[in-house]
């Protein structure tokens, strides 16, 4: 399964995603429930590294209000009762 490199704009990375409940399906569903923006422009990349306590992540939203939108409402979210974290790529 290979995965399109993401280029630099309107991306959200994501942090403390708990390893044993997350897939990209929970966290498009997340979005599109905690924010309210369905992720249309491709799923979430998750970044598994196994010697960490967590998972990380990254999201690309096109659309310039969603993005707005998302990085606002999903700063702290949670993913099955646990709390997760978003900010917004800053060069």
């Amino acid at each position: 399964m290979s995965h399109q490199p993401l280029g630099g704009e309107n991306l959200i990375y994501l942090y403390d995603l708990p390893k044993a409940e997350i897939n990209s399906t929970k966290l498009a569903e997340a979005f599109e429930t905690q924010a309210g923006v369905a992720l249309v422009d491709g799923k979430p990349q998750i970044r598994r590294d196994i010697t960490r306590p967590f998972y990380s992540g990254i999201v690309q939203i096109k659309d310039a209000q969603k993005f707005q939108d998302a990085s606002e409402k999903m700063k702290y979210f949670t993913i099955d009762g646990k709390m997760c974290r978003a900010l917004k790529f800053d060069k």
